[in-house]
C-alpha cells in the first residue's frame, strides 16, 4: 500500500487518525526511515496536512483554487460573523433536491499537490505542482462508494462513515450551530494541540466532500464564524483567476486554510492551502525531548530537518470541477 492509499484510509475514518494508522501514514511520509516516533501533535498535524491531499470517495461541488490569498485585503476578525451569517441567510434560501438514498453523488476533483516523498525538500512559490483528475461516486445512504483504478470502476463497503462524506449523516445533523460544532468536537475529538483547526478543517471537508441540505450548510458557516481566528476576505481570487470568496484561518501560524466561495451565490468552488511563512519540520520538534535506546542506554535523540515550505508555497489546491446526483455509480451528470 503507497503513502495515499494509507493516508485515504485513515482519512476517512470518523476521529482524528488512530495510532496505528498514523504510524502507517508517518513511515510512508518519512521514506520508512527508522527513527522514534514522534508525539501525536507532530503526527496529527502531518498527517492532517498530508492526508489534505487526499480526496475521499464523496461529495459535490465546484471549486478553483492557488493564487490570491496572502497579501489581499482581509477584513478584521470582528467583520467575519457578519460576512458568515450574511452567507448563511443566502444558501439557505437556495433551491435544492435531497437525493435518495440509493443514488450516489459523483465528484470530479482536480487535484494540485507537491505529492508524495517530501523527505529533505524544500518547497518554495517556484515548486511545480503535480495536477489530477479524481472521481468518486459516493451512495447518498453512505454504504458504498466507488472510484476509478487503472481506468476501471471500483466499489466497496466503506465501513464507518462520518458526515464529511456521506449525505444522509450530513443531512441528520443539527441546525443550530451551537449544537453543530458541539457534535463536531465530539466526533471529531482532539487531545491537546488547536482544535478549532481541527474543526475547521472538518467543516471544509464537509463542504468540499458532500452536497448538505440548505439548512445544514448555512449551520457550517455560522460555526465557523465561532471558531477562534477565522477571518474572510472578500477581494480573493481562485485557480483560474476568477474573483472569489474566501473563508480562512491560519494552523500552526504557518499554513493558512482557505475555503473558496462564488463571491456571489457563495456557492463552493473549493479549497487551498498556503504557506504564510516560512517553516521547517523536524523530528522531533526543537524543544522536545525524545530518547532512544544505544547501546543499552537511553540516550537524546537529535533533532533532524524533513521538509521545508518558503513563504507564499501553495501546499495542495482543489478543484471541484463537476458534481451532481446519479442513479449508480459510473455514471456522470
Amino acid at each position: 500500500m503507497n503513502d495515499l492509499e494509507t493516508l485515504r484510509e485513515a482519512w476517512d475514518r470518523p476521529n482524528p487518525p488512530s495510532p496505528a494508522a498514523q504510524s502507517a501514514a508517518r513511515a510512508a511520509l518519512l521514506a520508512r526511515a527508522a527513527r522514534p516516533r514522534p508525539k501525536r501533535r507532530w503526527a496529527m498535524r502531518a498527517l492532517a496536512v498530508a492526508a489534505s491531499a487526499v480526496v475521499i470517495a464523496t461529495g459535490a461541488t465546484v471549486f478553483q483554487s492557488v493564487g490570491g490569498g496572502e497579501g489581499q485585503p482581509t477584513l478584521p476578525a470582528a467583520n467575519a460573523q457578519v460576512v458568515l451569517t450574511r452567507i448563511a441567510a443566502t444558501v439557505q434560501k437556495k433551491d435544492f433536491t435531497p437525493p435518495r438514498d440509493n443514488q450516489w453523488i459523483y465528484t470530479e476533483m482536480r487535484v494540485r499537490s507537491h505529492g508524495k516523498g517530501l523527505m529533505d525538500k524544500r518547497l518554495t512559490p517556484r515548486t511545480p505542482l503535480t495536477s489530477t483528475i479524481k472521481e468518486f461516486w459516493t451512495r447518498a445512504d453512505g454504504k458504498r462508494v466507488g472510484y476509478m483504478t487503472g481506468g476501471k470502476l471500483m466499489t466497496t463497503n466503506p465501513g464507518e462513515r462520518t458526515p464529511e462524506n456521506t449525505y444522509s449523516m450530513v443531512a441528520a445533523l443539527p441546525t443550530d450551530p451551537d449544537k453543530l460544532l458541539a457534535k463536531f468536537r465530539k466526533i471529531h475529538a482532539v487531545r491537546g494541540g488547536d482544535q478549532d483547526d481541527w474543526i475547521f478543517l472538518r467543516f471544509s471537508v464537509t463542504l468540499e466532500q458532500n452536497v448538505p441540505p440548505p439548512a445544514q450548510e448555512a449551520a457550517i458557516f455560522k460555526a465557523m464564524a465561532k471558531l477562534s481566528g477565522v477571518t474572510v476576505n472578500e477581494s480573493a481570487v481562485d485557480d483560474e483567476g476568477r474573483p472569489a470568496l474566501s473563508v480562512s484561518r491560519v494552523s500552526d501560524k504557518w499554513l493558512k486554510r482557505e475555503v473558496l466561495l462564488d463571491p456571489s451565490t457563495y456557492a463552493f468552488r473549493g479549497r487551498r492551502e498556503t504557506a504564510v511563512a516560512d517553516h521547517e519540520e523536524r523530528n522531533p520538534r526543537l524543544g522536545e525531548k525524545v530518547f532512544t535506546v544505544k547501546d543499552g542506554k537511553s540516550v537524546p535523540v537529535p533533532s533532524r530537518l524533513l521538509w521545508s515550505v518558503e513563504k507564499g508555497t501553495v501546499w495542495l489546491a482543489f478543484t471541484r470541477t463537476v458534481v451532481g446526483v446519479v442513479d449508480r455509480a459510473g455514471q456522470k451528470p
